[in-house]
């Protein structure tokens, strides 16, 4: 009960600045723009829900995880003035209020972004000659795993970093960085599919995933949400333990 109403009031602080809300705002406009262009100025073939929802999700996962990246720091960041308090008191309660919260925004995300795609696909004309509307489960599951992808991660820069300026950076920096690099030697390009996010998220968005590609995504997620989250975590806890902030 402690943890929800803590996720609740997390909830409420994602739209808490004008910072966050009008990155709440951008996710949204930057959705329904993406939909809009692809069904209504696209070609033919690509008035599908699988290609919709890849630019409409591609987009939203974009600017969301922000928000993320500021409630880490707005409680943690090197200037917070209750970091200090934060830190004596219930960590670990804090951390999973936040996390709790960031895993429900990436999924109300996700929702908009199904919501959109199946209108724009809807209204889209004209309409494809074939596989409309194939595979959509799979893309409203893929769509849900991208965004929590994206937000966790985001989360994971701002308790790592405890900086908003530096953690956004990183959280486009880092990731794009690497797709770029390892798409660019030969020697990496296998590499790509395992550790590159972006290479992840058409695939996932495709509505088409074998054994390897979820093993691909499996291994993502590892790298870029659990192990990018417990570095941070554990960084806070060693400043609780030295007193630092």
């Amino acid at each position: 009960m402690r943890i929800g109403r803590a996720t609740v009031l997390e909830l409420r602080n994602s739209a808490g600045s004008r910072a966050r809300s009008w990155l709440l705002i951008a996710a949204g406009v930057v959705g329904l723009l993406s939909a809009g262009l692809v069904a209504f100025t696209g070609p033919a073939q690509d008035h599908t829900f699988a290609v919709i929802s890849f630019y409409t999700q591609s987009a939203i996962s974009l600017p969301l995880p922000f928000v993320s990246v500021l409630l880490m720091t707005q409680e943690f960041g090197r200037r917070a003035s209750s970091a200090g308090s934060g830190l004596r008191t219930s960590l670990g309660a804090i951390i999973a209020a936040k996390l709790l919260a960031s895993a429900i925004i990436a999924v109300a995300g996700a929702g908009y972004g199904v919501l959109i795609s199946l209108l724009a696909t809807s209204a889209a004309a004209p309409a494809a000659d074939e596989g409309r509307w194939d595979a959509m489960g799979m893309i409203i599951l893929g769509s849900v795993l991208v965004q929590l992808i994206a937000q966790l991660s985001g989360a994971g820069w701002g308790l790592l970093l405890r900086s908003s300026a530096l953690a956004i950076a990183a959280d486009v920096v880092v990731p794009l960085g690497l797709w770029i690099i390892a798409g660019a030697i030969p020697a990496l390009q296998g590499v790509q599919a395992w550790l590159a996010p972006f290479s992840s998220v058409r695939n996932l968005l495709s509505g088409h995933m074998d054994a390897e590609g979820w093993a691909h995504v499996g291994v993502i997620a590892l790298v870029w949400v659990v192990a990018l989250d417990a570095a941070g975590i554990l960084r806070l806890h060693r400043l609780r333990e030295s007193g630092g902030g």
